[in-house]
């Protein structure tokens, strides 16, 4: 009985196991329908360089460049592929070889530059990106399909090259009797003096190049322009004998009443103004009180006329910083003196700021180092030290106007004619001018007479935010 019962075991057992085999046999292979690109990889790159030698011969140099250090994003819903940042100039993007990946292997293809031919990508052969690429992935059961376009960025012009633009012509800049820019947040705000009342204007969003007038909300005195100055979030004028401050250029607060000639320069943490007796004076709390500063040198050296300043703070300690007072004094009563007067003070929170001394730092035994005294003289805080320019030399400066750019890298103890930066080629400006950088690192320079406004850049530079202005 035994014996029956196990031969009846293995007769069910061998059929089912038979069963089992057939089932296996008819088994059909299912293959995924997603079609997606899920990496874009840059292999090395090959960039060539053109430098001319003094004598005038060219030669070039060829150098490798890491493409995987370029990251580049797949924007999966545009199906776009491209990297924000730029490769560098001169690197050869006709011959770049590249690794592309795709969801559950899926067959990729590439479209010929001249016809609908599509060729199989292999991440071995080199790919013409010269110009954007349409680049094909099929699924693997061959019902779906993805087409994505590749952009490769490089720059289009050398590294360190200032570019400039002319962007528009403003009438009311034209026309002003005086102006004034200052930088604050992403903007750039012009004050202009119509010679009765002070309009304030500010610099155009996006692609515009329309200045924007804003509608004050109380109208600014025509001497509002030259007393302006920034610090924190806040533009702070002096305006009908009380400190005025704005975040945005048309909604204005009325403080503290001060009985001061002018808005000189401003910290992160204190104004400054002249006193009606022509001393230097400190406020900690927006005007409110006003504290005599302590200088070095004669007052009579403090500079009265196209007064320019700047805040920079200390790259070791951010709580330290330098402001600098920049600008000319009366030609009537000066009118040999051939280089602007500088004046800086280190402030440290940590000292009785009001116990340091601003030091007058202009050389007077060597004037070919100085700044050059120039009509609308303007100076701003960029590229790590002081950029300056202006209109023809005064006194006994004889300067051209508008013909160079000077740059400090010491704190405005010794100027350079600049081989950086140079004045864009065809500005015409009157002695009306003035000069900001916004937050994005760009230069601007208005005009008076012609209203040209003038917009420049250097390629690649960073953005930085503005820490100087001018008045």
């Amino acid at each position: 009985m035994k014996r029956l019962i196990f031969v009846g075991c293995m007769v069910v057992s061998t059929v089912f196991l038979f069963t089992s085999c057939l089932k296996d046999d008819e088994t059909t292979t299912t293959y995924p329908s997603d079609a997606a690109i899920t990496g874009f990889t840059l292999g090395n790159l090959k960039r060539y360089t053109t430098t001319t030698s003094s004598t005038g011969t060219t030669s070039t140099t060829t150098t490798t460049v890491a493409g995987s250090t370029y990251k580049f994003y797949i924007d999966q819903v545009n199906k776009l592929i491209y990297n924000p940042d730029s490769l560098p100039y001169g690197v050869d993007a006709k011959h770049v070889v590249c690794t592309i990946t795709s969801k559950n292997s899926g067959v990729i293809t590439i479209k010929s530059m001249v016809s609908d031919t599509l060729r199989y990508y292999n991440k071995e052969d080199s790919i013409d990106f010269s110009v954007p690429r349409i680049v094909q992935v099929n699924s693997l059961d061959g019902k779906s399909r993805a087409r994505y376009t590749v952009q490769v960025n490089v720059h289009k012009e050398k590294a360190d090259t200032f570019l400039w633009s002319n962007m528009v012509t403003m009438r009311p800049f034209a026309e002003a009797h005086n102006m004034k820019a200052v930088s604050l947040g992403d903007k750039v705000y012009v004050f202009v003096s119509d010679g009765s009342i002070c309009h304030v204007y500010s610099s155009p969003d996006g692609d515009d190049k329309e200045w924007m007038l804003e509608n004050l909300d109380r109208p600014l005195p025509a001497s509002a322009w030259k007393n302006v100055v920034t610090m924190g979030k806040y533009m702070y004028a002096y305006a009908d004998g009380r400190i005025m401050r704005s975040t945005n250029g048309h909604d204005w607060t009325a403080g503290a009443s001060a009985s001061i000639s002018q808005l000189v320069a401003a910290g992160s943490r204190t104004l400054y103004a002249y006193g009606l007796d022509g001393s230097l004076l400190a406020s900690d709390d927006e005007g409110a009180i006003w504290l005599p500063e302590k200088i070095d040198d004669e007052t009579e050296l403090l500079p009265t006329n196209e007064l320019s300043y700047s805040m920079v703070p200390s790259s070791v300690n951010e709580d330290v910083e330098t402001v600098t007072i920049i600008g000319n004094r009366s030609v009537s009563e000066y009118d040999t003196e051939k280089t602007a007067h500088v004046w800086s003070k280190v402030e440290d929170p940590l000292d009785d700021k009001h116990e340091d001394s601003w030091m007058y730092i202009t050389d007077r035994d060597m004037p070919t180092w100085g700044l050059p005294r120039l009509a609308s003289l303007t100076v701003i805080s960029y590229d790590k030290g002081l950029l300056a320019t202006g209109g023809e030399g005064l006194g006994g400066c004889t300067a051209k106007p508008f013909q160079h750019f000077y740059y400090s890298n010491n704190g405005g103890i010794y100027w350079v004619e600049s081989n950086v930066y140079k004045i864009p080629q065809g500005l015409d400006s009157n002695d009306v001018f003035t000069m900001a950088a916004d937050s994005s690192n760009r230069l601007w320079l208005i005009c008076g007479g012609t209203g040209e406004v003038w917009r420049g850049r250097m390629s690649g530079a960073k953005n930085e935010v503005q820490t100087s202005y001018t008045h």
